[in-house]
């Protein structure tokens, strides 16, 4: 198993009441029927990376990596504003923490249970933004010769 393995479950982690995309399914726009959404994104820059392996500890065998997958719950736009959508962040974080406490070591992909990150607020996705829980994971993956 790998990371691209490690990718595919995390894609399938079940999180009440959100759709959730694999990230060579995932739309370049959302539709409001869409949201709440999860998507593993390639990059966010700065202090919030999407897929950045780092490092391969020479003799070890392991590949350390941070995903972020991000969880987008309503759009800014016509909304009523963070207080109106604060229940609803609470709520989805809530749920994607048991949902992750059901399977945290994603099918035994991860070596061990990732290190995640929480941060909500505001994040642009297809030209929209949206208000967001980006949950930054710390993964250490196990190598395999040959596989």
């Amino acid at each position: 198993m790998g990371l691209a393995d490690a990718l595919e479950r995390l894609a399938a982690v079940a999180v009440e009441g959100v759709t959730s995309y694999a990230p060579d399914e995932t739309p370049e726009v959302l539709g409001g029927a869409q949201l709440p959404v999860l998507v593993i994104v390639p990059e966010l820059g700065g202090n919030w990376p999407g897929l950045e392996p780092s490092v391969l500890a020479a003799g070890h065998g392991w590949l350390e990596a941070r995903i972020a997958h991000l969880l987008l719950v309503a759009p800014v736009a016509g909304g009523s504003g963070l207080r109106g959508v604060l229940p609803a962040l609470a709520a989805a974080i809530d749920a994607y923490a048991r949902a992750l406490a059901a399977d945290p070591d994603l099918g035994g992909t991860l070596a061990r249970p990732p290190v995640v990150r929480v941060s909500a607020g505001v994040v642009p996705y297809g030209g929209i933004d949206y208000h967001a829980v980006t949950f930054v994971h710390h993964w250490m993956l196990r190598l395999a010769p040959g596989g």
